[in-house]
């Protein structure tokens, strides 16, 4: 049976009580961080992520992915983890998205995909870079979130959330949106599909970076 890193948090799940409570909140906990990295012509370079798992998920990832037995994930097996969970989250955009006004701007594929094994965490390296240009001054949003709600991805901290090389007229700030607040206010647009549909739901509510640029 291939291996992906969704089977490895359902099984997260399973162990917690099965999977059909799988959408309505999630198993598996990241601390994050989020670099916005702007070129000096005004364009969105790259977005640098990190995450850091809770110690649970991590024991998970470490009785799956420890071929040897021998209690640790080796260099191998650590790209071994990587190359699975870029090919497994490739198809959600890396629990990211890129918004321009009304407009979803999709990511190249990631190339970059690093895991490290500390303390007893998983913590995963990646960049992220816009399949198509971003200027800065357009006042673009970039959320993190799992679309499937099996992981929360927070960010504890507002410096976690950082732009850089950005002109000095652009600002940014970390929203995390009210659940009841968010729905409440996008009501008029919103519609049974959209209730059906975990991507959209988790979009609504997944926390992000604002930028505005006077």
């Amino acid at each position: 049976m291939q291996r992906t890193f969704l089977s490895v948090l359902a099984c997260v799940t399973g162990c917690l009580g099965g999977a059909t409570h799988a959408f309505a909140h999630p198993h598996v906990f990241a601390e994050a961080r989020l670099e916005v990295e702007v070129a000096p012509d005004g364009h969105v370079n790259a977005l640098r992520h990190i995450w850091r798992f809770d110690e649970l998920f991590s024991s998970t990832v470490l009785l799956e992915f420890d071929a040897d037995t021998d209690n640790r994930l080796d260099p191998p097996e650590l790209e071994e983890v990587a190359s699975v969970v870029a090919d497994s989250l490739a198809d959600f955009d890396y629990f990211q998205s890129i918004t321009v006004g009304s407009n979803n701007i999709n990511v190249e594929p990631v190339k970059d995909m690093k895991a490290l094994f500390e303390d007893g965490q998983l913590i995963m390296f990646f960049t992220a870079v816009p399949a198509e240009r971003i200027e800065i001054s357009s006042s673009p949003s970039f959320g993190v979130f799992d679309p499937t709600f099996y992981t929360a991805i927070d960010f504890y901290d507002e410096n976690n959330m950082v732009l850089q090389g950005a002109p000095a007229n652009c600002s940014h700030k970390m929203v995390v949106p009210d659940p009841d607040e968010a729905i409440a206010q996008n009501q008029a647009t919103l519609t049974d599909a959209f209730f059906n549909d975990p991507t959209d739901m988790s979009k609504l509510l997944a926390t992000r970076m604002e930028v505005t640029c006077k």
